[in-house]
């Protein structure tokens, strides 16, 4: 008889863990008041939506909040919520939830070796595969590209392939646009919401060791908070101007024409590189539409006073909206590949596209 107790208990613990329970509609509120008053990009979802269909979503939500007592489908809710804004730079997730733990480490475990490469194809092209932009790879993309900086400088055709690239960091990409330069790159900035809660992500910056923040860095976060916490209730340039114009000395012969291939999962950071790297005339884009999550970036990460839930959301939003958004929208392709081109094909048929 105790074995079989045993054994039900143990059956039963995970079942325990998995459905702990919360006060769903404290959460909700604190939630919804957080994102109000924080997001970058809260004020421009109301002006697109329209201020009567933000009531009716909040009022079905709300509704729903108040009868939600289990700690995942309340995150669900939440998470529901949040999805009338946008679809990227935006996250509610358990902390210290036993089933969210075991799950990520198996999605780490199984998770690819980002895909940073080079090779020929022939005497034409070479190809570069650069599979993600995350800071933690940048020194990986830096080394590839000046092992092979003399090939890819002797080669008429070269092609970049970022399927999949869900971005990163902008500092990744920063020894590729030298190579693809013709002419000024016109960088379009970005402005900050400055609130007591934004505003201590600088702080952060400045204390916390796990940023890596030299001296240098420290002195820009702390300019840039003493001018954002003057400002509060504001969006805040950082920068003196809205446009940074990007120039090169050198605009090298090779490579001539440059094809980079992208598809529905390049998001943020892979955007951006190629918002910059198109203003070139040797660039041409194959591929489909982007994923279009770029408008509001710099997401922050903060914990609910109950401390079941963390909330990240966008301390920036770009100063081309609305004139030219990106978000839900995407990059669109110079060159279309529809479906009766196999994705394994893709690369052959930008090959012989450059040769053209």
């Amino acid at each position: 008889m105790m074995k079989k107790l045993v054994l039900i208990l143990l059956f039963s613990l995970p079942t325990l863990l998995f459905s702990q329970d919360c006060n769903c509609k404290s959460n909700f509120d604190w939630l919804k008041e957080t994102f109000e008053k924080n997001d970058a990009g809260f004020s421009y979802a109301i002006t697109k939506k329209g201020k009567q269909a933000y009531q009716r979503h909040n009022e079905v939500f709300t509704k729903k909040s108040t009868s939600v007592t289990n700690i995942n489908n309340c995150q669900k809710l939440m998470a529901e919520w949040l999805a009338f804004f946008r679809s990227g730079h935006l996250k509610i997730k358990i902390i210290n939830n036993t089933k969210n733990k075991s799950e990520l480490s198996l999605k780490q475990k199984n998770r690819k070796q980002p895909e940073i490469y080079f090779k020929a194809i022939d005497k034409q092209t070479v190809y570069l595969r650069i599979s993600t932009f995350r800071g933690a790879v940048k020194r990986k993309i830096d080394s590839v590209i000046s092992i092979h900086k003399k090939t890819i400088l002797k080669t008429p055709n070269l092609i970049i392939d970022i399927r999949n690239n869900g971005g990163g960091s902008d500092s990744s990409y920063s020894k590729l646009l030298p190579l693809l330069y013709t002419t000024p790159i016109r960088s379009i900035g970005i402005e900050y919401l400055s609130t007591s809660l934004n505003n201590e992500r600088m702080l952060d910056f400045i204390n916390n060791p796990k940023w890596g923040f030299d001296e240098n860095s420290k002195k820009w976060a702390k300019k840039a908070f003493d001018k954002l916490d003057k400002q509060k209730g504001k969006f805040v340039n950082l920068n003196s101007t809205m446009v940074d114009e990007i120039k090169y000395d050198t605009i090298y012969k090779f490579p001539k024409r440059v094809g980079i291939i992208i598809n529905n999962k390049n998001a943020s950071t892979a955007e951006q590189f190629l918002l910059d790297a198109k203003q070139s005339k040797k660039v041409k884009l194959f591929g489909t539409a982007t994923k279009g999550v770029l408008d509001i970036s710099n997401m922050h990460f903060v914990t609910s006073p109950s401390g079941d839930f963390e909330l990240g959301y966008g301390l920036s939003r770009s100063m081309r909206i609305p004139e030219m958004a990106i978000d839900t929208k995407g990059i669109q392709p110079d060159y279309f590949l529809d479906e009766e081109i196999k994705k394994e094909n893709w690369i052959e048929f930008v090959t012989k596209s450059l040769r053209e």
